[in-house]
């Protein structure tokens, strides 16, 4: 590495601590930095189209969940508990269909990581498996952040819904969504599966990305969901709306909408410039930051959250999620949504935007153990007071409604 390379390369991590202090204080930057620099805490996602024994086996117990002192449930011997989700009071809330997630008690030292040590994955569960005992043999779970989990539940998808997907890749997120879709058809249910109903469209502008996310649904989902055409993935710009409304409208268009929008991902900006310091070099990652990102990508998130409005249904909800802790391309990106949606009333549209998870006490007070509030929405930060080490990841939850 040449002296002007790392010269470069301490210019740019030096203005990229000096940025977020200027945002965050200097006092509660250091103290999230160090959080960020933590090695990321997985939950395990269950595929629940697969036997729920087959994830116990290939955790090596076949003990019987139990229900624990919190209201979840544990297993015996494996001190692992299910991660119970702010449930939603409003009607056709259906959680006992939705996504089953289990994670491990932190231990004292999961939290003692200096901001100089190279992270190293904090997972507890092993990797993904093919399900021993199914006949198509899918995979048995998805490690993820339980923040991801959280807005996937959030959404309140229902059996019989068209759901959207807007940037999948590389699809956890979509696999808990469509665990709430058809439930009929997982592997452990007592109830008739009758008819299939419902749609889960997955989308991903990037080939590679989405080959990728193709190959990883496939896995995880029943094959007939693809056959008859209830899950289907597909390639397109939706920053581009006339293009977008012709490839993703269908019908009346869309229950559910979920925006997990490309943004600055500083946790994966920091976990790689520490990793590259441990051996002597420099993260392009790092070497490449710029304060002004934040504003090309907050405009490319704008953009995809008025086309998910558009194709949503009056009536439907819409998720907007980022794991960047860059308020441009959080609250910043609501509150421009909200001017354009504004001007669109003027011009004649008969729909408008209201923001939801701010009224439902019960729900807000069960989120306030996850996340902090901003000013549209929620922040997870992995200091977050809750002690579960999650995210970051901000959410905002919005409803198309009928404006006349």
């Amino acid at each position: 590495m040449t002296k002007t390379t790392r010269n470069t390369a301490s210019a740019a991590e030096e203005s990229f601590h000096k940025h977020y202090a200027t945002i965050w204080g200097e006092e509660r930057w250091a103290s999230l930095y160090r959080a960020l620099a933590y090695p990321t805490r997985y939950a395990a996602l269950v595929n629940r189209y697969a036997p729920q024994s087959d994830f116990h086996a290939v955790l090596g117990s076949s003990h019987a969940v139990n229900p624990s002192e919190n209201g979840g449930s544990s297993v015996a011997g494996d001190q692992i508990q299910q991660l119970r989700c702010p449930v939603s009071r409003i009607a056709g809330n259906t959680s006992e269909n939705g996504a089953v997630c289990y994670v491990r008690p932190l231990r004292v030292e999961d939290g003692e990581e200096s901001e100089e040590t190279a992270p190293s994955p904090s997972t507890g569960f092993p990797q993904p498996r093919q399900a021993p005992s199914h006949l198509a043999h899918l995979m048995t779970h998805w490690n993820l952040d339980a923040a991801s989990a959280l807005v996937a539940t959030l959404l309140n998808v229902r059996p019989g819904d068209s759901v959207l997907d807007l940037c999948a890749a590389p699809g956890g997120k979509s696999i808990a969504l469509a665990q709430s879709l058809w439930p009929g058809l997982h592997a452990d249910s007592q109830k008739p599966r009758g008819e299939i109903i419902g749609r889960l469209v997955c989308n991903e502008a990037g080939g590679k990305r989405q080959k990728r996310l193709a190959e990883n649904l496939n896995s995880y989902l029943p094959t007939q969901l693809f056959k008859q055409g209830h899950l289907v993935v597909i390639k397109i710009d939706a920053t581009q709306i006339s293009s977008a409304m012709n490839g993703l409208l269908t019908g009346s268009g869309y229950d559910r909408v979920l925006v997990d929008a490309p943004c600055s991902s500083e946790r994966h900006l920091i976990h790689a410039s520490l990793k590259a310091k441990q051996s002597g070099n420099v993260a392009p990652e790092m070497a490449n930051w710029r304060a002004g990102s934040a504003k090309r990508l907050a405009k490319t998130q704008v953009e995809l959250l008025m086309t998910a409005l558009r194709v949503a249904k009056v009536g439907g909800r819409i998720m907007y999620a980022t794991c960047s802790i860059e308020p441009t391309e959080n609250d910043g990106v609501i509150e421009k949504m909200l001017a354009l949606v504004e001007k669109e009333r003027k011009k004649g549209v008969t729909w408008k935007v209201q923001l939801e998870l701010r009224t439902d006490d019960v729900l807000a007070g069960q989120l306030e153990e996850w996340a902090g509030r901003t000013k549209y929405g929620w922040m997870v930060l992995p200091d977050h007071p809750g002690g579960g080490r999650w995210g970051p990841l901000f959410f905002a939850l919005v409803s198309k409604v009928d404006a006349r």
